[in-house]
């Protein structure tokens, strides 16, 4: 006698009952309700359902990054680079060498911080 195990057919696992969204929500709004849910789901870069959720988990939501912000958090880890290989350099070679350099690129990251800042 041969036990048979069933195969995996693949694909993603099921979700628990407690995972699953089988709730729906029914909500009126007027016209300018709605169009300021529009709005500031557009600003946080979210779609409504996520927007509304978030807002009732939370109580606030938070905008993702812009474009800009998305390019200094490059720029920052790139300096941030940098700066460890001064360290390793300073390590090397003395202090003394690499200081003028480190200073600059401290300014430069603290200017950056600032304008990141909302």
């Amino acid at each position: 006698m041969t036990l048979k195990i069933p195969a995996n057919k693949g694909g993603r696992p099921a979700k628990s009952l407690a995972e699953k969204r089988k709730y729906r929500l029914s909500l009126k709004l007027n016209t300018n309700e709605y169009f300021q849910l529009k709005s500031k789901a557009k600003i946080a870069c979210k779609n409504r359902c996520d927007f509304l959720r978030e807002l009732i988990l939370s109580r606030d939501v938070k905008q993702r990054f812009s474009s800009e912000q998305i390019a200094i958090l490059r720029k920052i880890g790139g300096m941030a680079n940098n700066l460890n290989q001064l360290v390793k350099l300073a390590h090397v070679q003395g202090v003394w060498f690499v200081e003028t350099t480190a200073k600059m690129l401290m300014s430069e990251l603290d200017e950056l911080l600032k304008r990141i800042r909302l």
